[in-house]
């Protein structure tokens, strides 16, 4: 499963982060990283993009990075 498939409100566990090593590193930076826990907290109107909760950090993701974060359900 991905992040960008993660439902509202529904909590996760980052496994694995994806894609080229600049977009690895911005995350990791973020502290998006394997054993993080994530949390969705609202989707654009359209859709794209999302906002995540890891830790006490908010920030918004386009639904393509975010597809590029592998995660497994925490509940």
């Amino acid at each position: 499963m991905t992040l960008a498939e993660l439902e509202i409100d529904h909590q996760a566990t980052v496994d694995h982060v994806t894609g080229p090593r600049p977009f690895i590193r911005r995350l990791l930076s973020l502290g998006v990283s394997p054993g993080s826990e994530v949390r969705v907290v609202r989707v654009a109107p359209l859709g794209d993009p999302i906002q995540v909760e890891i830790g006490r950090l908010q920030l918004a993701i386009r639904r393509s990075e975010a597809s590029q974060v592998l995660i497994h359900s925490a509940s």
